[in-house]
């Protein structure tokens, strides 16, 4: 019989300590967040001022969205410390804008979205002066509420009332419960959002008073900035001068760029944020942070972790120091080594390490490599310099050339280029609608994860086509070689 093991719960982890998620608004999100402290200051600086929507601005996997839930939670522990009197409260959830997305149900996910969070900290708005009659708890009419309470019994205790596919209903006291759906004429959606709204307005009654921090992720995702411009536009009297709700933008690829040409979004919009990767002298910290977390004995968990926290470092390195890729692959590191009974020496795992590495990297560039020429395999190679550190845009093709052993055409620069980006090794910045007829003109490219590991398997083989030295970033890995 096959015995199925999770390889982190036999070192003692209640827990993937290498999970790619977002950090909660939480105290855990808080606790592990690290190297992020001026960042976090600013975010938090920024959510405070009423009318003008935070921005970030970052490569994928970067962190934004943890960046805000943390700094959003930070502003709320804040404001019950007395240390600031606007009260922000983190949304229980962050929103997605779909492409050829239907507007009004967005604005219903929003705001059966704040409902819920409105809900879950209820009991932190007591110090508002409430008008007489109205209970949060109660929520107002019960014609409103999509679901009726039907209590039999005495109450016992404390009643919450819920909202279909919000909230739970729950009453103590040996009570039994039932629903049934509110079939009143009176309840409907725009109802739904009106009593939202009068909860909000009623919660944050002054301008400038708070409001629930909303995060719009991912806007890259609708592909072009002028598909994103549109989405946000049709949005812009819709939601985001609701009274009480605070508007954070998060994306990639120069997306958030492309917004502030939009003359209906302009005047709504902070300075994009521009978030860098966390630098890899915290990286540490940041990797003992969620061994403490997670471990069941956190003096011991990294002595049976598999992988060394140097290995964790050059890894980081490799990935162009992007957190979401480097966890990826210490937990598929982590799979490889299986359930390992007995702790391994330092040294053991450093063998482990290469030896893994060298099969991940190895494979994907035999996957690939009969399917992209030289041309293009020195535009990846000259990428990865010194010169470039990974990004670069079609303008660079002077230095491009100069730096190569093999020649290339201007003609087919965008050529090589687009190849490199339909194979996963390259990104390309948002299209914003007004590059020239080829489509390149005003794009920046960087080199993907997936890029990182091939170029390291060519260098390992010697087969650079590249002149210039090689990146500050990548000649820690290469060392061995």
């Amino acid at each position: 019989m096959v015995k199925f093991l999770d390889i982190y719960a036999a070192i003692g982890f209640v827990e993937n300590p290498f999970g790619v998620f977002a950090l909660r608004p939480d105290a855990q999100g808080e606790r592990l967040m690290v190297g992020r402290d001026e960042d976090i200051q600013t975010v938090a600086q920024r959510l405070h001022k009423h009318g003008k929507i935070t921005c970030l601005d970052g490569h994928v996997g970067v962190g934004k969205t943890s960046l805000v839930n943390v700094a959003a939670y930070k502003c709320f522990t804040a404001y019950l410390a007395g240390e600031t009197p606007q009260l922000l409260i983190p949304s229980l959830t962050s929103y997605q804008l779909k492409k050829d997305g239907n507007v009004d149900q967005f604005c219903q996910e929003v705001f059966q979205g704040v409902a819920q969070t409105l809900l879950k900290f209820a009991s932190n708005l007591s110090h508002f002066d409430l008008p007489e009659g109205l209970s949060l708890p109660q929520l107002d009419a019960w014609l409103n509420s999509p679901v009726v309470q039907h209590l039999n019994g005495q109450a016992g205790g404390g009643l919450s009332v819920g909202l279909a596919g919000l909230a739970s209903v729950s009453a103590s006291g040996g009570l039994s419960e039932s629903s049934q759906v509110n079939q009143s004429a009176g309840f409907s959606q725009s109802g739904f959002e009106t009593l939202v709204r009068r909860w909000l307005d009623e919660i944050f009654a002054v301008q400038g008073n708070g409001g629930v921090v909303c995060i719009i992720d991912n806007v890259e995702l609708l592909e072009t900035g002028a598909a994103a411009r549109r989405m946000l536009e049709a949005l812009r009297d819709k939601l985001f001068n609701v009274n009480g709700l605070r508007w954070v933008f998060c994306g990639a690829n120069g997306v958030i760029h492309s917004l502030a040409s939009s003359p209906r979004l302009t005047a709504f919009l902070s300075a994009p944020l521009e978030v860098s990767n966390i630098h890899s002298s915290s990286l540490t910290e940041l990797i003992k942070a969620r061994l403490t977390e997670f471990s069941t004995n956190p003096e011991k968990a990294e002595t049976d972790l598999p992988i060394e926290i140097d290995d964790l470092k050059d890894l980081y390195l490799l990935v162009n120091s992007n957190l979401r890729d480097l966890l990826s692959l210490a937990d598929a590191f982590c799979e490889y080594c299986g359930n390992t009974r007995q702790p391994l020496s330092s040294r053991e795992k450093r063998a482990r390490f290469e030896k893994w590495l060298h099969k991940a990297t190895y494979d994907k560039y035999q996957a690939l490599q009969s399917r992209i020429s030289e041309k293009a395999w020195a535009v990846l190679d000259i990428a990865m310099s010194r010169q470039f550190n990974g990004t670069f845009g079609v303008g660079d093709y002077n230095s491009f050339n100069s730096n190569s052993t093999v020649a290339f055409e201007q003609t087919t620069f965008s050529k090589w280029i687009r190849d490199l980006v339909k194979l996963g090794l390259l990104s390309k910045s948002i299209d914003d609608g007004q590059a020239d007829d080829d489509g390149f003109n005003r794009d920046v490219f960087s080199v993907t994860a997936n890029g990182a590991l091939v170029h390291y398997a060519r260098r390992k083989k010697s087969e650079s086509y590249s002149a210039a030295p090689q990146g500050d970033w990548m000649r820690r890995v290469h060392h061995q070689s």
